[in-house]
């Protein structure tokens, strides 16, 4: 063979092995993955939501991981200004937009895998196939609107849950 074949080869083959190398760590990362996260089908309701939370227990929430699972937690703690009105918008924009959400307690949240990803309260948090999407960050300038305004509130859920209307 040629010298410039062996070359050219080399090259095509170096080109071959970065390429797969980027898409394997994009395809990692999430890259390749729908911005928004479509809920089970469980959780689209039919005609209307009720207005109330269905309270998420440890094991329950363990449940949910292990059967992979796509669902919403509004995590939540008593006497908490935040919570109150966080509790208030998701309570007038979920059950409108028909989607039903779980609710869990902060301190049931600390002992379950999910307080490695989310340190304070109050929070919605998305689960997609048994594994944290996104959740408001109440540590976050970046969120701080969608705690304090409804539209911003909406337009942080309308960004990473898939709403059917």
């Amino acid at each position: 063979m040629p010298k410039k074949r062996i070359i050219y080869l080399l090259i095509g083959l170096l080109m071959i092995v970065v390429g797969g190398g980027i898409l394997f760590i994009l395809g990692v990362s999430g890259a390749f993955e729908p911005a928004k996260t479509e809920l089970d089908a469980e959780y689209y309701c039919e005609s209307t939501c009720e207005e109330e939370f269905t309270e998420l227990t440890k094991a329950d929430y363990e449940d949910l991981i292990k059967k992979k699972k796509s669902f919403v937690i509004f995590v939540d703690q008593v006497g908490c200004d935040g919570a109150d009105r966080l509790g208030e918008f998701s309570t007038d924009y979920f059950p409108e937009n028909k989607v039903k959400i779980y609710k869990m307690m902060f301190s049931e949240l600390k002992e379950t895998t999910l307080h490695e990803k989310v340190k304070y309260y109050p929070s919605i948090v998305v689960i997609r196939k048994g594994t944290v999407r996104t959740f408001l960050r109440a540590d976050s300038d970046e969120d701080a609107d969608a705690f304090n305004q409804y539209g911003s509130f909406i337009d942080w859920v309308n960004q990473r849950i898939l709403i059917k209307t």
